[in-house]
């Protein structure tokens, strides 16, 4: 199996807008912010496909600027993007380039767009979530404008051709057929389909996904409804189906490149169309099987991508540059930029360019893509306060039950405000009513482990449900003191791993933080013993202080897992996206 390749050789070495508020999809929470960059990067015109003549990008961190080469901008924009706008990199430099209006793209998730919005806009002059669903839901002082679409992209199944023959969806030659909400849920109840999917509650696209399966699955003719919510059966059936999750992620594209590393362990996953295009170029670069897509016959959700402008008093200039770089966006060049990296800009979900060699492959047929939007049967979109009662319905009693190993370091660099950070952040994602501002509060069902360590790892400390004030408590008492050894602590934790793996029913993790450099004894045999477990649990470290990166990242790499830097900002804020993986 790839996985097990892959660790061997680690070892070795406006319309638009209108249009989605009649769907459920129009995606709604926008991924958790993409991987951060731990230097600038910049890009010369001449590194892409499109030139734009005076436009350079760079990314530091979360943020993404497009400036002018030469020359001062007539205004910089401050947008607060979802993470998947990092596609558009080549529409966006059209648009700056043709305005002359720079860009600064601030990658977050929906529930941060939306707290933007509900705080006053904050010193954003945009925000660009992934549907209209977070500007409605948290604009209630209704501050913006323009709202535009800018593309649009179906939430769909990609499954690797194999498996889609296998379950009948698909033949030979990449012509797929649309199987029900019901028919997908019997293949999972029946142990013949499991899929990776992003967090309802953290991520657009599982969102989306989620409010798709509601509504497909009610059979209902309209909306969603509170009424339907409290029927038994239904939610029911959504919980099997959730059941078939191997995998979560708070971010889409994410949990894109955790299918493209390792396609034998996860052969489906629900994700963006277009970004089942991009994963399917990678696959065939690797000499790997694509996935194909499946649209589900009874209804898809549709991300309808919307810009808008954000009224917080600033002067008319302002605004005027806003509405010139959208009226940009929207020009044939950069629809024909959006197409090529797989989101439709034509009317109800068509492909405009069709013609141009990129686009072409970027909906290429072989791939189960119909570009003619035929299969985008969209549902009605809930209300905003249905849709709010159903993503905690989703939180507290519908998605699969997470299982999540905390490995913490309690060495004595940690004493003061490493260990306070640690107790904020743990207290942020466990504590159930300071995690349900952020919607990760836990299920019942969900099991946290916390095992504190220094130069060996501390008894582990056992929480089920929401019952966690004994585990917060004794991570606020432990003191800070000794030595590092974080191997030692994750063979430990990896025993717990693999007795919940074992035990089904869960999504399971290990969450490892670190504000030093780890003694390297035990390094060789966790690195064993996790090959020998031949498990899929992903191993998400934090990274603060003077952790090295180096040590970390090695262990994100062997497991699939993701790295996160919390040596800046609010390690309370890290914590949650951390959570939302799991």
């Amino acid at each position: 199996m790839k996985g097990h390749r892959f660790a061997a050789g680690f070892l070795a070495s406006v319309l638009m807008v209108v249009l989605c508020m009649v769907l459920v999809g129009c995606s709604g929470l926008t991924e958790s912010a993409p991987e951060a960059a731990s230097d600038i990067s910049t890009q010369t015109d001449s590194q892409e496909p499109s030139e734009v003549a005076g436009v350079t990008v760079a990314e530091q961190d979360n943020v993404q600027t497009f400036d002018l080469t030469d020359g001062e901008p007539v205004a910089t924009l401050k947008i607060a993007s979802g993470s998947e706008n990092k596609e558009a990199a080549r529409a966006i430099k059209h648009a700056v380039g043709a305005t002359g209006v720079a860009v600064e793209m601030h990658y977050m998730g929906s529930l941060d767009i939306m707290a933007v919005l509900e705080a006053g806009g904050e010193d954003y002059d945009a925000v660009w979530p992934a549907s209209s669903m977070w500007i409605s839901m948290g604009d209630t002082q209704r501050i913006t404008r323009n709202v535009q679409s800018t593309s649009t992209t179906p939430v769909v199944f990609g499954i690797a051709k194999s498996k889609a023959i296998e379950l009948g969806w698909a033949d030979e030659s990449g012509t797929t057929t649309s199987p029900t909400t019901a028919e997908i849920l019997e293949a999972v109840q029946e142990g013949r389909l499991t899929f990776a999917m992003t967090s309802a509650t953290q991520s657009n696209s599982g969102a989306s996904a989620y409010l798709a399966f509601l509504t497909a699955l009610s059979e209902a003719d309209g909306p969603l409804t509170s009424e339907d919510l409290a029927d038994g059966n239904l939610t029911g059936r959504v919980a099997a189906l959730l059941d078939g999750v191997d995998r979560s992620s708070g971010s889409s594209d994410w949990l894109k490149e955790m299918v493209v590393a390792d396609p034998d362990q996860h052969q489906a996953m629900v994700n963006y169309e277009s970004l089942v295009s991009q994963a399917n170029r990678e696959l065939e670069e690797a000499g790997d099987e694509p996935m194909l897509v499946i649209y589900p016959a009874d209804g898809i959700a549709v991300s309808d991508s919307p810009l808008a402008f954000v009224d917080r008093g600033q002067s008319e200039e302002v605004e005027s540059a806003f509405k010139s770089f959208q009226e940009a966006l929207a020009e044939p060049e950069a629809a024909l930029e959006m197409e090529r990296v797989g989101r439709r800009t034509g009317l109800g979900g068509k492909v405009v360019h069709a013609d141009d060699d990129e686009v072409e492959q970027a909906f290429s047929s072989e791939w189960g893509i119909i570009e003619d939007a035929s299969a985008l049967k969209s549902i009605p979109l809930p209300a905003g306060d249905v849709i709010s009662q159903a993503l905690t319905l989703y939180q507290t009693g519908l998605k699969k039950a997470s299982y999540t190993v905390w490995a913490v370091d309690y060495s004595g660099s940690m004493l003061g405000a490493g260990k306070q950070g640690v107790v904020d952040g743990l207290t942020q994602a466990l504590d159930p009513a300071r995690a349900a501002e952020s919607m990760i509060q836990p299920t019942e069902d969900d099991v946290n482990v916390l095992i504190p360590f220094a130069g060996q790892p501390d008894e582990a400390l056992v929480a089920t449900g929401s019952d966690t004030a004994a585990l917060l408590r004794y991570a606020r008492d432990r003191e800070a003191i000794g030595g590092t050894d974080m191997y030692a602590a994750l063979i430990r934790a990896l025993d717990f791993a693999r007795q919940a793996k074992t035990e089904g029913g869960y999504t399971v993790a290990i969450a490892l933080m670190s504000d030093g450099v780890s003694e390297t004894y035990t390094r060789d045999a966790f690195i064993s013993a996790y090959a020998e477990a031949a498990v899929d649990v992903p191993i998400f470290p934090i990274m603060f202080g003077d952790a090295d990166p180096t040590q970390l990242d090695e262990l994100s790499s062997l497991s699939n897992g993701r790295t996160f830097d919390g040596r800046s900002g609010d390690l309370a804020s890290v914590f949650r996206q951390v959570k939302g993986y799991n």
